[in-house]
């Protein structure tokens, strides 16, 4: 049998062979850099011990680890699916079900709603959804893909599967990063009990199904993986406390 072959445009080969997917760009850079210093402030809302510097530098260590493993997980998961993916805050567009119901600009909700919700809250509710991610096709790469049996079920675009099996594995990083950190916890206690509270708390509250989080994303295109995953989150929860 002659295998069908595919013309890939010449634009998009330098897309196939040398895909940047782990590439940060400025702006995703700056906006991780920002939300860093915001995770480690919330985290210390209503007491910043500024008499304890090495505190200070572990917890941002702690949301540096956080931050990063859980973008490049799913910029490293991206390329199966055929799309490159880039971060940025988190914003609201939409504030109603009619059609005029949106705003002229976006709503920069990842800045201020975790931000006043900790501080009116006095630190009992510590919110960490910062960011969502767009995903662009790689449709050269999606040509690649499609052979074998599997070539009359690929699509051509961007499917709601694609975003949630990406998102799905920010997840699940932060998951394997409090089981690290509750292997440290006997070695490093302080270190290795924030590296595991603060994954799961950045999990529990990104699960949300609302607006662009990764929440919407894994429960609107696989929605047993989103209630799979939230079962995962809330033993790993209950665990923490229970036991640390």
């Amino acid at each position: 049998m002659v295998q069908k072959r595919y013309n890939i445009p010449k634009k998009h080969k330098s897309v196939v062979h040398d895909p940047d997917f782990l590439i940060f760009t400025k702006k995703e850079l700056i906006w991780i850099i920002i939300f860093i210093v915001i995770g480690s402030f919330i985290s210390f809302i209503p007491i910043i011990p500024n008499d304890n510097p090495t505190k200070i530098l572990t917890t941002i260590l702690v949301f540096t680890i956080i931050i990063f493993t859980n973008i490049t997980a799913k910029k490293l998961i991206a390329k199966n699916y055929a799309i490159k993916i880039e971060h940025q805050d988190w914003k609201l567009i939409r504030w109603g079900y009619y059609e005029r119901s949106y705003f002229k600009k976006p709503f920069p909700l990842g800045i201020i709603a975790p931000f006043f919700l900790a501080i009116f809250s006095l630190g009992y509710l510590k919110p960490f959804t910062f960011f969502q991610f767009d995903a662009e096709n790689l449709p050269a790469a999606r040509l690649l893909k499609s052979h074998g049996q599997r070539r009359a079920q690929r699509k051509e675009g961007i499917s709601e599967e694609d975003l949630a099996y990406t998102a799905a594995t920010g997840f699940y990083a932060l998951l394997a990063l409090a089981i690290i950190g509750f292997l440290l916890k006997p070695y490093l206690p302080e270190f290795g009990f924030d590296l595991a509270k603060y994954s799961l708390y950045y999990g529990a509250w990104n699960l949300l199904p609302i607006g662009q989080l990764d929440g919407s994303k894994l429960f609107f295109g696989a929605t047993l993986g989103w209630i799979f995953i939230f079962i995962l989150h809330l033993i790993s929860l209950l665990a923490l406390f229970i036991y640390f």
